[in-house]
């Protein structure tokens, strides 16, 4: 996917869905940092605000779009489906 960034939209959105994809497998480890999940928690909702806050068109189905789904869209809501631990 990476190869396929072209645009500062496509930057932003390529880093949101990466720290995404770190906050879902640090929610499914039962032993972490407490301090470094809600640190990349922290990431990755930045990111998801700016997409909102720049009308940054999100593909259906994307980590992105799942978050945004959500009534309160905020990655710690979005964390807990995948909190296995």
């Amino acid at each position: 996917m990476k190869h396929l960034v072209r645009t500062p939209e496509q930057a932003l959105l390529y880093l949101a869905d990466c720290t995404l994809a770190t906050v879902a497998d640090m929610a499914m480890k039962k032993s972490k940092s407490k301090h470094e999940f809600q640190r990349q928690i922290a990431i990755a909702q930045s990111a998801v605000d700016w997409i909102k806050d720049f009308n940054v068109e999100v593909k259906v189905g994307s980590r992105v779009h799942d978050v945004l789904a959500l009534p309160d869209q905020k990655v710690e809501t979005w964390s807990k489906s995948h909190n296995c631990a």
